[in-house]
């Protein structure tokens, strides 16, 4: 009963906490990554606890046990329940925990809504409830909480708007309230009041409006994400201001919306830039020519060791955050590359991705990217290109997935693409046109998909169509007149036959019009037929007989 401290953290410990029952001195219990089953009523008296780790097991029934704890362990600072089996509401009475300073639920089966009593969680510093069934609205009494970094409440049900009020914990770091059904706007967040923040994600929901200007204040921001959402209208330029904005962002996505216009300047000069997903919008315009503002695809710098050193007993259980740590920015995205979906916990120093795809831009593809020398993945799929694909293409030897389908490029593939170490290729639905380069295994790399349908002027491997037979073919269509290709009479030949024909009839019918409009007394014979006879009876036949 004198046992106040159990560290058993990492095991393959199994059963249930009811040995516990009785460890009326216990302050510090650690057994998160095990194999535990059961509920937490077993630790419902014990009023000493201040340290409650238990993440990552397989812990189920409900939260009830810490009405009690909560009442009678008002010291309790640390309660990581997450990745367990839990289900239920969350009680209201860990409003009292007044000393508590991380609160983490997420990965469970909770419903209800968010205790508003959290408005009195003064010493918080991180909650987390993500990936629940939570219902109701964020509590505007969340804006209490002036020391809060970390509120992650994704993937949920909330509903209702973003309290402005959460603009009054200056504090916060990181904002996660994606995939919920949030709706309303978020320009009524004065974001000059977080200056502290680093990440702010709020894809998935059901937001409008316009882009919040005031992001730009918020120095320290190095993501931000509003995809997926219905924001809409032109991305504001940077003009009013004098400096660079958003020096640190090293994640914009705002794909997957209704923003329309030019792709403002301040976009192209994020020198911090790594991941940029503008995709599924309506922006138009001309790629820019000037692409070094986006110092970070440019310099390459050799990949930092991913080795982190020694850290506390409690970090080891803080999930994911937006810090940069050995060249990673740990923090959770997806991107669209190698023609699917890519989850991602962290962004490495070395991922490079620029998305534009289904959009309106048009114009040749810009020289510029050849400067990109750090590029990994580059998407333009669906928007209305034009051109050759730029030589410089091959100097993007970090390139791994290039997806330039859908436009409409002409020319021939350049050679030097096959420098680059490209596992995923797309250059389908152009008119690109000769032989598939073949040095460095080039045309043996990828399937006929990479470059049908369309581009029907392409001939080698992998198609079936060889450059030998195209070269015949383009022999036999440049014959004389006496030897017409019925290639070319089964398509150019009848496509021109019947786009005539309904240009030829309209003709017709303008010159009888004319006809009729101009010389009355054609119009009288067209329109008294039976006067026919009349008038030719006296006019000879010909070589015809006259009739009987």
């Amino acid at each position: 009963s004198l046992l106040y401290q159990i560290e058993a953290a990492n095991n393959d410990l199994t059963g249930t906490l009811e040995p516990l029952r009785n460890l009326s001195q216990l302050v510090y219990l650690n057994a998160a990554n095990n194999g535990l089953t059961g509920t937490l009523e077993p630790l419902r008296n014990l009023s000493q606890l201040v340290y409650l780790l238990v993440s990552n097991n397989n812990l189920n029934g409900t939260l009830e046990p810490l009405r009690d704890l909560s009442m009678l362990s008002n010291g309790i600072m640390y309660l990581l329940l997450s990745n367990n089996n839990f289900r239920g509401h969350i009680p209201a009475e860990l409003g009292k925990l007044s000393n508590l300073k991380i609160l983490f639920l997420h990965n469970n089966g909770l419903s209800g809504p968010i205790p508003s009593s959290f408005a009195h969680l003064e010493s918080i510093n991180e909650i987390n409830l993500g990936n629940n069934s939570l219902t109701g609205g964020i509590p505007p009494e969340l804006g209490r909480l002036q020391y809060m970094e970390y509120l992650i409440l994704h993937s949920n049900n909330l509903t209702g708007t973003i309290p402005a009020s959460l603009a009054n914990c200056s504090s916060l770091k990181n904002i996660r309230l994606s995939k919920n059904k949030l709706t309303g706007t978020v320009t009524q967040i004065d974001f000059l009041q977080l200056r502290s923040l680093e990440s702010f994600s709020v894809n998935g929901n059901q937001l409008g409006g316009e882009f919040p200007v005031s992001v730009y204040n918020c120095t320290e921001l190095k993501l931000l994400d509003l995809s997926s959402n219905e924001f809409s209208q032109k991305l504001p330029d940077n003009y009013e201001y004098s400096q660079p904005v958003l020096l640190e962002l090293r994640v914009l996505k705002l794909s997957s919306n209704k923003f329309g216009g030019s792709v403002p300047a301040w976009v192209w000069k994020l020198p911090e830039l790594q991941v940029l997903d503008l995709s599924h919008n309506s922006f138009t315009g001309m790629c820019p020519t000037n692409l070094s503002g986006l110092e970070s695809f440019i310099r390459l710098e050799p990949s930092p060791d991913d080795a982190v050193g020694g850290s506390s007993l409690i970090d080891n259980f803080i999930p994911v955050r937006v810090e940069v740590d050995g060249g990673k920015l740990l923090e959770q995205i997806s991107i669209e590359a190698k023609g699917s979906r890519l989850e991602l916990e962290y962004v490495l120093e070395t991922l490079f991705s620029i998305d534009l795809s289904y959009n309106q831009l048009f114009g040749r593809l810009a020289y510029a990217l050849g400067d990109l020398r750090g590029l990994t993945y580059l998407k333009l799929t669906h928007n209305n290109f034009s051109g050759e694909i730029p030589q410089v293409f091959g100097d993007l030897l970090r390139l791994q997935s290039l997806d330039l389908s859908a436009n409409h490029l002409t020319g021939k593939i350049p050679a030097v693409l096959s420098r680059a170490s490209l596992s995923y290729l797309n250059l389908s639905y152009n008119f690109l046109e000769g032989e598939i380069p073949t040095a460095n295994a080039f045309s043996t790399r990828y399937d006929i998909s990479s470059f049908k349908p369309g581009n029907d002027q392409l001939c080698g491997a992998p198609l079936e169509t060889t450059c030998a037979a195209q070269d015949s073919n383009a022999v036999g269509s440049s014959a004389t007149l006496r030897a017409p290709s019925f290639e070319l009479l089964d398509g150019t030949f009848w496509r021109a036959f019947e786009i005539g024909i309904p240009i030829g009839f309209v003709i017709v019918i303008g010159v009888v019009i004319g006809t009729l409009r101009t010389m009355p007394c054609a119009r009288h014979w067209l329109l008294h037929t039976k006067d026919f006879p009349r008038h030719f009876s006296k006019g000879g036949y010909g070589v015809f007989n006259e009739p009987t």
